[in-house]
């Protein structure tokens, strides 16, 4: 049934009848001065990059002498293919707050059903406006997401997106030390560690140091582009095993890991006895926009399908977005079943030390994210590049702005301590114009570049989701910001 209505969804876009993503010329991201070839600049926010082979293609002008040139013939992916890549690129680590958002409207079991809802909402709209991407870059046969922006929007704007992705990864890369930070330090307890050693800011410092400096500065990320699997199936295996602890009572009153949990650990319902939709909701929309904001990767998609077409295409979107959408159910439904008003904003910070299922979450979640966050921050310090107009740096200052732009974020992941938080402002600001009003506007600019093919309904469906995007991103990021910081909303 979801799938039907996802697919329905689709129709208003279809009817208009990993493209190769180019580092230099996509998005405005420029070359660093080690020749680090970025095997796609498509970052997702709060989820590991999307790299994949088979859709890896790059311009010649920052193809390295590691990279043969062969690799530079764009390939197709069959339907199959590209739908288990789509599922794969929405789902990410980041998922692991979702739970945390459900408390927004209400502290009783019966709060997951409107945000399934909600979710499926969310998923719907999220998978339109993915095809509708895909339909300008159909109509105006555009390669990339800046070519389709060009085409539809103008040329003079193209700063917009560079800006956008920027912020995006850098938000992501964030939420990515943020996670590192709660992980390890909960895995340095389970092993015994107390006091200093467990504490969380010495391993958002340790691992930093030792592990993600280095690896930012390698010359070649050729090594790292499988490892956006391993997020995957951490997720995966991250969601059985909250099935598992919901239904075993391992975390009821009576329950083995119980008594190992602080007060604001445990589970905890009705206390206010009752679910509703104020204006808290938005707190809940945000960090759903945030788990589909994948995007970017929408030209890549519909240009590297098989025998592209907009009803193949949709329908690649219609199984990814509905298998990404019941992982994501699972998550909120056995998160909250299991921990309900305390679910805290990364859910497996509720998870006691001593239960190794968890442990063994934790384990494939940090790891994957730690090898995935050189990604993402490559596609960060070429982004700061283009917008610096930053052609060719030196070794003295791509090594500067690496580790400035490190030591902001870590900083940053050192005070904040809410992922649910940062999900929802990510949400709330990148994924209300990315999702929303981007594609308004790209489609509201192709209408007027082909107004024969222009409708009423087509420009106010447009001008609705630029509006959409607009009060979405307002209203969620005041809201998010007074819920964390004061007690207006209490």
């Amino acid at each position: 049934m979801m799938l039907h209505w996802i697919i329905a969804a689709l129709g208003l876009s279809s009817s208009h009848g990993y493209v190769q993503v180019r580092v230099a010329q996509n998005i405005g991201f420029r070359r660093s001065s080690s020749n680090t070839p970025l095997k796609k600049n498509v970052i997702r926010a709060l989820r590991p990059a999307y790299f994949e082979p088979s859709h890896t293609t790059m311009s010649a002008s920052v193809a390295s002498e590691d990279v043969p040139p062969s690799t530079e013939a764009k390939k197709s992916s069959s339907m199959a293919s590209s739908t288990f890549n789509l599922a794969k690129g929405i789902m990410g680590a980041g998922a692991i707050a979702l739970p945390g958002s459900v408390s927004a409207i209400g502290d009783v079991k019966s709060a997951i059903w409107p945000t399934f809802a909600i979710l499926v909402v969310m998923g719907c709209f999220s998978a339109y406006t993915f095809s509708m991407i895909g339909a300008e870059c159909e109509r105006n046969n555009a390669a990339t997401f800046d070519e389709a922006w060009a085409a539809t929007v103008g040329e003079k704007s193209k700063w917009i997106l560079s800006s956008s992705l920027v912020i995006t990864t850098y938000l992501a890369c964030l939420a990515y030390s943020m996670i590192i930070g709660d992980l390890f330090s909960a895995l340095t307890a389970s092993a015994g560690a107390t006091g200093f050693l467990a504490k969380r800011s010495v391993s958002i410092l340790g691992i930093t140091g030792i592990v993600v400096v280095p690896l930012c500065f390698l010359k070649s990320l050729a090594a790292l582009q499988y490892t956006s699997i391993l997020g995957v199936i951490g997720v995966v295996f991250t969601t059985v095993v909250m099935g598992i602890r919901s239904m075993d009572g391992s975390y009821l009153p009576t329950g083995a890991f119980f008594a190992n949990l602080p007060a604001f650990k445990r589970p905890l319902f009705d206390v206010k006895g009752c679910w509703k939709l104020d204006e808290k909701a938005f707190v809940l929309i945000s960090c759903l926009s945030t788990a589909f904001l994948t995007h970017f990767n929408a030209p890549v998609f519909y240009n590297e399908l098989e025998n592209k077409s907009m009803p193949r295409f949709n329908k690649v979107i219609a199984s990814a977005f509905s298998i990404s959408t019941l992982v994501f159910a699972g998550l909120i439904g056995f998160g909250f079943r299991t921990f309900g008003e305390n679910c805290l904003g990364n859910i497996l910070n509720n998870y006691a030390a001593t239960d190794g299922l968890a442990s063994l979450c934790r384990i494939a979640i940090g790891f994957s994210i730690v090898f995935t966050y050189p990604l993402a921050f490559t596609g960060l310090k070429n982004g700061l590049l283009g917008l610096l107009n930053m052609d060719n740096p030196t070794e003295a200052q791509s090594a500067i702005l690496t580790l400035s732009t490190l030591a902001s974020i870590t900083a940053g992941a050192l005070v904040l301590q809410d992922l649910g938080f940062v999900a929802a402002i990510t949400g709330s600001l990148m994924g209300s114009l990315i999702i929303y009003v981007f594609p308004g506007l790209m489609r509201l600019g192709s209408l007027k570049n082909f107004p024969a093919t222009a409708s009423k309904g087509q420009k106010v469906r447009a001008w609705g989701l630029v509006g959409l995007g607009s009060m979405l991103g307002c209203v969620g990021v005041t809201v998010s910001i007074l819920k964390q910081f004061t007690n207006v909303l209490a």
